[in-house]
């Protein structure tokens, strides 16, 4: 594993962008090191949710323009490697909570967009300066941040260069809550260990219900017949699952369920 991020396994994964000095700017070796994380947290059979976090003060400031600008070849290498680092969390099997003080901006935006739940600190700034730097996001950048805060807000972040506090942002749904940076670490690891608590058949489901959703728009059972029938598989799995029997056992009980995966 690369030294521009660390992978800590357990329950919860974590996962931390280690760039600091440059504010933790996405070069072309730390997208190869986070996709071998997720790769690895994908086989531990025990991890339940993976938190991504930046080291020091920022979560992510952009991408390492040194890289992105590097000749047509390099620069078609790091916006395919780019790319490819995004559907690798939104298609995990396991949830991904962002952590983010600081800066989350351009690429560190996007990145967060491309987790399933978030916690800001409430003076983080966050947004995407292209139209400022005179760059222009290709279709599917757009099309993820539209589905994640829709049209209204990405002409704002996008037309008119509007960076968002964390507060701003809880408030366009771009992140799940913004706390004071202080109450930022409890306040994640508080949400992921929510989510790790949960049944995982019924959690890893839902997340891949709603990508297919996302991807494909509103489904229809006649038309996306593959859709519906990966998702029904899903539910039958989670239906006659031990998880399920625990579930109902502890409801019964008034104790916490003791889930399993299985």
């Amino acid at each position: 594993m690369s030294d521009l991020v660390e992978i800590v396994p357990g329950r919860v994964t974590l996962i931390t962008l280690r760039r600091p000095g440059r504010r933790n700017a996405l070069n072309t070796a730390m997208l190869d090191a986070l996709r071998e994380a997720l790769a690895v947290a994908d086989t531990d059979e025990q991890a339940r949710c993976i938190v991504l976090q930046g080291e020091g003060d920022h979560f992510c400031a952009g991408a390492d323009f040194g890289d992105v600008t590097a000749g047509a070849e390099g620069g078609a290498r790091y916006g395919a490697g780019f790319e490819a680092l995004l559907r690798s969390i939104e298609e995990h099997r396991l949830p991904v909570v962002a952590g983010v003080q600081g800066a989350a901006l351009g690429a560190g935006c996007q990145l967060l967009a491309a987790c399933d739940l978030a916690v800001a600190a409430e003076d983080a700034r966050i947004g995407i300066p292209s139209a400022r730097l005179g760059l222009l996001l290709d279709l599917e950048k757009i099309q993820r941040m539209a589905a994640v805060v829709g049209i209204p807000t990405v002409r704002e972040m996008l037309l008119a260069g509007r960076e968002w506090t964390g507060v701003e942002a809880a408030e366009r749904g771009l992140v799940t809550a913004a706390v004071p940076r202080s109450a930022l670490a409890a306040a994640v690891a508080g949400l992921a260990e929510r989510v790790a608590s949960c049944a995982p058949l019924s959690v890893q489901g839902s997340k891949a219900g709603l990508r297919a959703i996302v991807d494909h728009g509103p489904l229809d059972r006649m038309r996306d017949g593959a859709a519906f029938e990966r998702h029904d598989e899903r539910a039958i799995a989670a239906a006659q699952s031990e998880d399920l029997r625990e579930g109902l056992a502890a409801l019964r009980e008034r104790r916490p369920p003791e889930f399993r995966g299985r």
